[in-house]
């Protein structure tokens, strides 16, 4: 067996008590999630020949299952020697991770790299490197960089600077932190006056420089920290001064001060001296780690056996497997470091986002709250809501990574896997975004067993009748038509994760607030309660919008919303309109509302409008406004969600009455 072999089998039997998933698995041995599938069939093809299989079910991963103890026990104890592990030469016999590796060695280890020494690392031949160079050179040109060679330098990688950073972060970090760059974008709207992807990047140069060796969630801390930290000073915060552990010349330290400086430069972001002691504690080596605990009544290890209760109990009333999520537990004990250093200097540490988390997001913030601030260790500090706030994000990521664990996976296919398979995956992920996700977009000539693995269904533009899967295989127009949409419907219905969602009320009403959060907002909201003419309510909301937006857009907004109007009424039905421009005009997506009782004629057709619903996509024709207009037939279609939306005089009672439309027939 291979090192990730050994690693998987022994992950497998650390668990066996419970099911681990592809996710978990590829966290810890550094690969994909179709790579781990692959490690852990070749797995159990091994370990049936020694006593022992791997069951899976879909939906909750792998588990070991050992028939016969003894021959398993020696087999186990045989193979996991470490010191035979280190003689054992280990080749990488997957072509993505040689792919990988080579890259690796190119731009990330700064090393020389020859055909010859490469085969003898890969313990594989020169032709199969020199095939790997091939692919390798597919893969870099879309990012116009090329693979050149040279007598005396070997092989590199030649093309601008910033391409090369862009590559970096596309294939070797976007995909491992792929479930914690999307907790960023959860912060789009927080986070706007913040370049995420400039700072990702200025970290991982100065650690490599540093050669520091990080984990995947340190970075993300690290990554967060800097960017919520830049957030504070925009928003006119000062840092209290905090106790440096070790010294200021050690090597963390040093690189938090060149991370700094690269930021302000960069970015023209002043930071106080303060900034480089609290980025230190996350490069911190595992004796600062231990100097900080011994300041606490509890070891390293109760605190992370408190934080698995915490999740248990939290886990228990949300229906979310928080517990077995790596990336939190690790990420939140990585957390608590900084976070002790506060609390045992009583250090204010104002969070930017706390209002934000407590209005967009109050009810994962109370669970944070019920369960995460009664773990034992907290009981001896005094912890501010600023400090659950902050702990609240690692939540929000997790519950974000399992619902995403929870959709369809999907696989397109199209005759070429260009231009109609791209148009086709947008129409989808605007009519299904909730509830599938597209693994991949391919051509009929690139289907593979590899391109399967986890896949729970097949959209495809063709026939695929001569093809034999063991997937469901929706045909398809391009166009997505209500039949495709139906027949879509039928094959999704069953998937185990959608229904798990479904029957998780807790969870499902966290989904639809933050729905309902990320297009409304207070200062959108109108209510009229006195007469009022058409003219009036537009020019209203188009104020309101226009201050929101923060630049001028009357003009261009109210031309695009009369052009729009010109074609045919917005009237949805006699009690409700939905104005709407036909071009974006502005930088976000907006959704502004009036309420008005006493009603308003829009035109000869409709005299008794009582809610106007300005939907108002931005100019870079961005997805996920189509949620709304969708919703709001079940406005038509239920008058007694008509009348509750009505009777709404304050936004919090809207909010409240929306999101029971946002959860009709979900």
């Amino acid at each position: 067996m291979n090192k990730k072999q050994i690693t998987i089998l022994r992950l497998l039997y650390q668990n066996r008590n419970h099911f681990i998933t592809a996710q978990e698995i590829a966290y810890e041995t550094d690969i994909s999630d179709r790579t781990a599938r692959k490690y852990v069939k070749n797995v159990d093809e091994i370990i049936k020949e020694n006593g022992a299989a791997i069951e899976a079910k879909r939906g909750q991963g792998y588990r070991l299952l050992v028939h016969d103890s003894n021959t398993f026990n020696i087999f186990y104890q045989n193979v996991y020697n470490p010191l035979q592990a280190e003689k054992r030469p280990i080749p990488i016999q997957d072509v993505g991770e040689r792919q990988y590796y080579i890259l690796k060695q190119l731009l990330l280890e700064g090393n020389q790299a020859l055909v010859e020494n490469l085969a003898d690392e890969l313990f594989v031949s020169r032709s199969t490197v020199s095939n790997e160079l091939v692919e390798i050179k597919k893969i870099l040109k879309p990012y116009d960089l090329f693979l050149e060679s040279k007598p005396n330098r070997g092989l590199y990688i030649f093309g601008k600077e910033q391409s090369k950073r862009h590559f970096i972060m596309e294939y070797f970090f976007m995909n491992k932190l792929s479930d914690n760059m999307h907790a960023f974008s959860l912060y789009t709207s927080l986070l706007e006056e913040v370049n995420i992807a400039e700072i990702l990047m200025i970290v991982l140069d100065e650690c490599r420089e540093a050669q520091l060796q990080l984990s995947d969630f340190v970075i993300y801390n690290i990554v967060l920290h800097i960017g919520l930290a830049i957030k504070r000073i925009h928003s006119g915060f000062e840092m209290d001064a905090i106790e440096i552990y070790g010294d200021k010349n050690s090597i963390q330290y040093q690189t938090a001060i060149r991370i700094i400086n690269r930021v302000t430069k960069s970015l023209g972001i002043e930071f106080p001296d303060e900034e480089a002691n609290y980025i230190a504690l996350h490069l911190t080596n595992k004796v600062t780690t231990e100097s900080v605990y011994q300041k606490t009544i509890f070891n390293e290890q109760e605190i992370k056996q408190q934080l698995t209760q915490a999740l248990i109990n939290m886990d228990k009333k949300t229906g979310v497997d928080m517990v077995h999520d790596h990336i939190l537990v690790d990420g939140l004990m990585t957390h608590f470091t900084p976070m002790f250093v506060r609390l045992q200097n009583n250090t204010e540490h104002v969070n930017p986002l706390l209002s934000e988390v407590k209005q967009k997001h109050h009810q994962v913030f109370n669970w944070v709250l019920e369960f995460i601030a009664e773990m034992p260790i907290f009981k001896q500090y005094n912890v501010s809501e600023s400090e659950w706030a902050y702990v609240a994000i690692h939540i929000l990521a997790a519950i974000e990574r399992f619902m995403n664990k929870q959709k369809v996976h999907v696989l397109v296919i199209c005759a070429t896997g260009l231009g109609s398979s791209q148009m086709l995956k947008m129409r989808l992920e605007n009519e299904f975004g909730s509830k599938l996700a597209i693994d991949e977009v391919i051509s009929y000539y690139e289907i593979t067993d590899e391109k399967l693995e986890g896949i729970d269904l097949i959209i495809s533009s063709i026939n695929l009748s001569n093809v034999i899967f063991n997937i469901p295989v929706v045909q398809v127009s391009v166009f997505l038509g209500e039949e495709d949409i139906k027949k879509i419907n039928g094959n999704i219905s069953q998937h185990k994760g959608l229904e798990t969602l479904k029957n998780t009320p807790q969870l499902q009403s966290y989904q639809m607030k933050d729905v309902f959060h990320t297009f409304f907002k207070r200062e959108l909201f109108l209510l009229v309660d006195r007469p009022t003419d058409k003219k009036e309510v537009i020019n209203q909301l188009i104020s309101l919008i226009e201050k929101v937006e923060k630049r001028p857009i009357y003009n261009e907004l109210s031309t695009q919303l009369k052009l729009r109007e010109s074609f045919s009424s917005v009237a949805f039905s006699k009690y409700l309109a939905v104005p709407h421009p036909i071009d974006g005009v502005t930088n976000s997506q907006y959704v502004a509302v009036a309420i008005v009782p006493s009603k308003v004629e829009w035109d000869e057709a409709n005299k008794d409008i009582q809610l106007v619903f300005m939907l108002v996509p931005d100019r870079f024709q961005s997805a996920g406004l189509e949620v709304i207009s969708q919703s709001l037939t079940a406005v038509v279609e239920d008058d007694s969600l008509r009348k509750e939306l009505v009777k709404c005089t304050t936004f919090e009672e809207f909010t409240n009455a929306f999101i029971k439309v946002l959860s009709y027939d979900n």
